[in-house]
């Protein structure tokens, strides 16, 4: 049997219905990935920290020096009812000290404590695609060869070539730290 031919009202409802959902599929894009990074500044050079090894950026927070056998440690600062260990970036990334950095992110730590990692200057936030990623088996575009370790591949934004710090080798170099102060404290 012969379907009864669609009504004008139909017609124009299911028009109007595709001409909407085609602006819905344009906004997506089919396997569009973004990596989202902060763009730092340590000491003179430049990096990218990716915001999902992150919990939040923070700027002019007070920082309480303690007595630590860890150069590297600022202080400590409160974050959520928590006191947090506060370290120096630029000098686990082996940069001379040139004053209080003024920001610093609370990293991500696979369930270890909370710590912060403070650095010089906040640059920017960008969204790249992974056609602006540097591969990680090609030299790192840092002057700095004691932060390679901490890196894993770059990224172009605009037209510089920024090294990612991953910030998990940061965390466990100085859980590896602070458990080896601890053992000394204890002989």
């Amino acid at each position: 049997m012969r379907q009864p031919a669609p009504t004008t009202n139909e017609t124009v409802r299911a028009l109007r219905q595709e001409f909407d959902q085609s602006f819905a599929r344009a906004l997506q894009p089919a396997n569009l990935q973004l990596l989202e990074v902060l763009v730092v500044r340590v000491g003179g050079e430049g990096y990218a920290i990716r915001l999902a090894d992150i919990q939040g950026l923070y700027a002019d927070r007070r920082v309480v020096p303690v007595p630590s056998p860890l150069a590297d440690l600022l202080g400590v600062t409160g974050f959520r009812g928590q006191v947090v260990p506060v370290y120096d970036l630029g000098a686990l990334l082996g940069q001379t000290r040139r004053g209080a950095p003024r920001w610093m992110v609370l990293a991500r730590t696979r369930g270890r404590d909370l710590l912060a990692l403070a650095f010089d200057t906040f640059e920017a936030y960008a969204a790249v695609t992974a056609d602006r990623l540097v591969a990680a088996d090609d030299p790192a575009p840092a002057s700095n060869t004691t932060a390679r370790p901490f890196m894993h591949g770059a990224v172009r934004i605009e037209q510089t070539v920024r090294p990612i710090l991953q910030v998990q080798s940061i965390v466990d170099l100085l859980q590896q730290r602070v458990d080896a102060a601890r053992s000394n404290k204890e002989r």
